[in-house]
């Protein structure tokens, strides 16, 4: 993921500053994770990753010529800018330099959180995804990879709101990303079966969820009230089986992985977020970035996003959204008419299927992470927005 632009709220900063001044909680070992009874500031954690990873000039560098901050911008990892300061009053940090100009001195890191642990997390598959992503420059080019991460190239950058990707212009550049990423061959599974296992998994780590703590207790008593385990079922009724293409789908595509980058003479939209990328129904690509429209994530008050069933794309944007993706395909026009209602019909039962994923992930998301977000009052969102899209649909 990119660096955010400075506005990033005080909740993020001191969020950040918390986590660079207290113990490194990471659950994998790595070569560089160290025991677990051990202290270790993560400034020191990163600087060891720099040296290893990066080579070079941070090889050569000393602690005092490095500098580790916090960003906001991802829900499930660890966002962080790490750069060398070039000048120090003694000018040690341009004699490192000196020999390796080429070599960048700012670079952006990755921290996998806690969920990938849970979740049956593929380092080897991850790796591979990214490496072929950043090769196609479908993501940030890729410095290093290691067990609990990765340093991508740093951009400077801000996510779209949602107000800003209705626009056309923002609108059609995801209408043809979408064309483009789903023509894609990668090496991985062909088979669409990986969007049930995900229901499954986060389905039962969802029911297994429990909470000390008492408000937090309140609210999943509240989310268990919708009858979760019952309604999955129905939910696979509805979706499956589905007779949708099978194509190489992003999985994630809403307003936090939306990226303006550039600066003001050369400003270009960026698609971040695919970790999650896979082989997959065709539809549910839209049928969750309709049914993300509805989240807005810039709120700096707790639990720091808002809902507005309102901003879901109406049925006539939709289908323009359809259309311009459609049109790539170079079918004939019989075709692709009937490409085009195959979309729509199976997109608005997809809505549903990626709000409860939203719904589970959120629960378990509460359990297992860090990061400051109201993850359960998300989850609450996502089931009560799953159910009125249900109804009003005759779904």
């Amino acid at each position: 993921m990119m660096d955010q632009d400075d506005t990033a709220s005080s909740r993020a900063d001191s969020f950040c500053d918390e986590h660079l001044h207290s113990p490194v909680s990471f659950k994998r070992q790595s070569p560089f994770s160290f025991k677990r009874h051990v202290m270790l500031d993560f400034r020191e954690q990163a600087f060891q990753w720099v040296q290893t990873y990066l080579g070079g000039p941070w090889a050569r560098a000393e602690l005092k010529h490095f500098r580790c901050k916090g960003m906001r911008g991802d829900l499930t990892n660890y966002l962080y800018t790490c750069k060398l300061i070039l000048w120090d009053g003694e000018n040690d940090g341009l004699k490192i330099l000196k020999t390796e100009k080429d070599i960048p001195t700012k670079v952006t890191l990755k921290v996998y959180g806690e969920i990938d642990t849970h979740q049956g997390f593929n380092s080897v598959e991850m790796m591979t995804l990214n490496i072929i992503l950043a090769e196609r420059h479908y993501v940030p080019k890729i410095h290093a990879i290691f067990p609990d991460g990765r340093f991508e190239e740093y951009e400077k950058s801000r996510q779209l709101r949602a107000a800003e990707i209705r626009k056309a212009e923002v609108s059609n550049h995801l209408a043809d990303f979408l064309s483009d990423y789903h023509k894609m061959v990668m090496p991985f599974g062909k088979k669409a079966g990986r969007l049930e296992q995900m229901l499954d998994h986060y389905h039962s780590m969802a029911l297994s969820v429990e909470f000390e703590d008492e408000d937090k207790a309140k609210m999943l008593k509240k989310i268990i009230r919708y009858n979760i385990d019952e309604e999955l079922e129905t939910l696979k009724d509805i979706c499956f089986p589905c007779h949708d293409e099978v194509v190489f789908c992003h999985n994630n595509l809403s307003e936090g992985n939306i990226l303006l980058c550039g600066h003001k003479d050369d400003r270009r939209i960026q698609v971040v977020g695919s970790d999650l990328s896979s082989y997959n129904y065709r539809s549910y690509d839209f049928g969750h970035f309709f049914a993300s429209m509805q989240f807005d994530f810039g709120s700096s008050k707790y639990p720091y996003f808002e809902r507005d069933r309102s901003k879901i794309p109406t049925e006539q944007e939709r289908r323009e959204f359809i259309i311009r993706y459609s049109r790539r395909l170079n079918l004939a026009v019989a075709q692709q008419k009937i490409v085009e209602d195959k979309i729509y019909e199976y997109s608005e039962k997809f809505m549903l299927a990626s709000l409860f994923l939203r719904g589970l992930w959120g629960i378990v998301q509460a359990d297992v992470s860090e990061l400051q977000f109201g993850y359960l009052d998300y989850a609450l969102a996502s089931f009560q927005a799953y159910f009125e899209h249900k109804i009003l649909n005759d779904l």
